[in-house]
């Protein structure tokens, strides 16, 4: 996952302490100090907030004692990584793929901290001691976001997005699986990658030809092109899915709805095992079972008249069908 992870963000969340088995501060009592750092704005409706929301909420929470700094230079990482771990902390939280070389490197050099990396599945198999990893199921992801489009009964319903990365490639895999078990009638035209993660006139020319081509709803993602892709939707008067509601002033009239990671639970469990001594050697999904992928930001928009009034509902309930075998989602190959 480059960009995602959505786009190449870094959030390193700290944990104030030292040692090996349960924080000081943990068994004192006191809320861990968090300190959340990241490349992008914690205010992107991506992936740089869903960290910086998460570590926010539970230090509302009393959870932790957390703060957040968003405009970290990727390039620096390693220094910020070090800079915490001489500082005594218990724990740092690399989020981003950019920085699971990094991650790992300083993790070996600092066996008596804890680290948190992120990746893809592979590299939920390079936890070490002191070292865990975390990603999301692609597939999952795109199929809950198919699933979503195919409830609104549109087609052709079409791709655009950024670069072709396999994490990317994975997550559309799962879309059309998604969209066909909604709306098993619906025309999928084939996807328009830019090449970039940042540009929305590029966006926003790969979306006129999907219009051109016919669509009636364009499924993306919430980047840094995404308002080239509201403008042109919203020139056209069709629907989105998957952009940001926030993404510019034509968003909110054209996108449908967002998947998005709620990292809460994720990072509570995480917390969970750094006071108590079980945390290492282990790697965490985020999926739709556990509640850290879900459907958010819904609107009744114009151009798509037949989404349902319980698309919330009747998204979510993957989760049940998922646990029983009823859903089967097929993974992504090259």
């Amino acid at each position: 996952m480059r960009k995602i992870l959505l786009s190449g963000m870094v959030v390193a969340v700290v944990i104030m302490a030292s040692g090996c088995g349960p924080s000081p501060r943990a068994e004192s009592g006191a809320a861990p100090r968090v300190a959340a750092i990241m490349t992008g704005e914690d205010t992107d409706n991506g992936f740089a907030q869903a960290g910086a929301d998460a570590v926010k909420a539970l230090t509302a929470e009393g959870v932790v004692a957390g703060k957040t700094q968003d405009g970290v230079d990727v390039t620096k990482a390693k220094t910020y990584l070090r800079q915490y771990a001489d500082s005594g902390v218990d724990l740092v939280i690399a989020w981003g793929l950019d920085l699971q070389e990094s991650v790992r490197e300083v993790a070996s050099e600092y066996p008596g901290t804890k680290f948190l990396g992120t990746g893809g599945e592979p590299d939920l198999r390079k936890a070490t001691a002191n070292l865990e990893m975390w990603t999301y199921d692609t597939g999952q992801f795109g199929y809950l976001l198919g699933y979503i489009a195919g409830l609104t009964q549109l087609s052709p319903v079409a791709i655009v997005d950024g670069p072709q990365e396999p994490f990317l490639e994975s997550q559309w895999h799962g879309f059309d699986q998604g969209l066909k078990a909604a709306n098993p009638k619906v025309t999928l035209l084939s996807p328009i990658y830019t090449g970039d993660f940042n540009d929305p006139e590029k966006a926003r020319q790969a979306t006129q030809q999907q219009v051109t081509a016919g669509a009636r709803l364009i499924a993306s993602n919430a980047q840094g092109y995404a308002p080239g892709v509201a403008a042109a939707a919203h020139q056209a008067k069709i629907a989105t899915v998957g952009i940001s509601k926030n993404a510019s002033a034509e968003a909110p009239a054209v996108n449908v709805a967002q998947v998005k990671l709620d990292m809460i639970p994720i990072l509570r469990a995480v917390f969970a095992r750094l006071k108590s001594g079980a945390f290492g050697s282990q790697g965490t999904t985020s999926t739709i079972a556990n509640r850290s992928l879900v459907v958010t930001d819904v609107n009744l928009v114009e151009a798509a008249p037949a989404t349902p009034a319980d698309l919330v509902q009747q998204a979510m309930g993957l989760a049940d069908r998922l646990a029983s075998g009823q859903v089967n989602i097929v993974p992504w190959s090259r």
